[in-house]
């Protein structure tokens, strides 16, 4: 056996011991955070390392997760750290509740839509769309792993008309857009014909995270938005980009189709570019 060989093979059992030996450290914590956990939240919560699939299986009270990462709870992974209020910012005008029909555009990885499922139940319905190809498997992979047939995990970009869109595919998405000339071909289509298709006739809130793309999307929604209870909107003006200016136009929409518009005015300068829109009597 020449040297090659024999230092190729040595290198490979260190690689081995080191990933075993990170498995078994790891399966250790998952036990020691399942305890934890569960004592905090009184009902089981389990942590689980899966050496297979090299990622972390969490039960938590409001769902299944599996993630690479290493989260302490649910609203960690679905803030992915940043802990920004959730509840606060999207539902302090309007909070969904059993048997809604909701949009979640813009669904990222999932996030939302693990509480929204469990705030319009079974009786309700979610459709979460996400166009970008990485967070929208782990949408799906969210979906499936809760076993929730309420739950619609949709991948289009959704604009003024049916085409096709191109998506930068960022590990952190939210730095994404269909903007971008060298990313992947994805179909767009309207909110109405998703609704359409779908016999959906009325929606009773709207969740849209678009990326800039909210002007092109309201111009897409001309025939449901009167039938469209609730809205809750982040625009990009904080971007600092042509494309991603659209409070104006945005505010003016919602005004024009009949809503109430009220502009968030606390938080940082992202939160504060957050609108909220109700129908009179919605």
């Amino acid at each position: 056996m020449d040297q090659d060989t024999t230092t190729l093979r040595s290198r490979v059992k260190r690689v081995a011991g080191h990933r075993l030996s990170r498995d078994v450290v790891r399966l250790g914590y998952g036990i020691a955070r399942s305890a934890v956990d569960s004592l905090r939240a009184r009902r089981p919560t389990t942590t689980r390392w899966s050496p297979r699939e090299q990622r972390w299986h969490y039960h938590w009270p409001e769902g299944r997760v599996a993630d690479p990462g290493r989260w302490k709870d649910a609203q960690g992974w679905a803030t992915q750290g940043f802990y920004y209020g959730m509840e606060d910012l999207l539902w302090s005008d309007y909070r969904p509740g059993p048997g809604d029909v909701v949009l979640d555009i813009g669904a990222g990885h999932g996030g939302e839509t693990l509480y929204l499922a469990d705030m319009v139940g079974p009786t309700g319905r979610v459709l979460s769309v996400e166009a970008a190809g990485t967070p929208y498997a782990s949408l799906a992979d969210l979906v499936a792993r809760n076993g929730w047939t309420h739950v619609e995990p949709i991948r289009l970009a959704v604009g003024a008309e049916a085409g096709t869109a191109r998506i930068s595919d960022d590990t952190h998405w939210v730095a994404g857009n269909v903007f971008g000339e060298r990313g992947e071909a994805v179909a767009m289509d309207t909110i109405d014909a998703l609704c359409a298709e779908r016999g959906i006739e009325h929606v009773d809130w709207v969740k849209m995270n678009i990326e800039g793309a909210e002007r092109d999307a309201l111009r897409g929604m001309e025939s449901m938005a009167a039938r469209v209870h609730h809205l809750t909107i982040s625009c990009h003006d904080f971007l600092g980009t042509d494309w991603g200016r659209s409070l104006e136009f945005v505010t003016s929409w919602l005004a024009d189709h009949g809503f109430t518009v009220r502009r968030r005015e606390v938080g940082d300068f992202v939160q504060q570019c957050y609108l909220y829109a109700s129908r009179d009597g919605g």
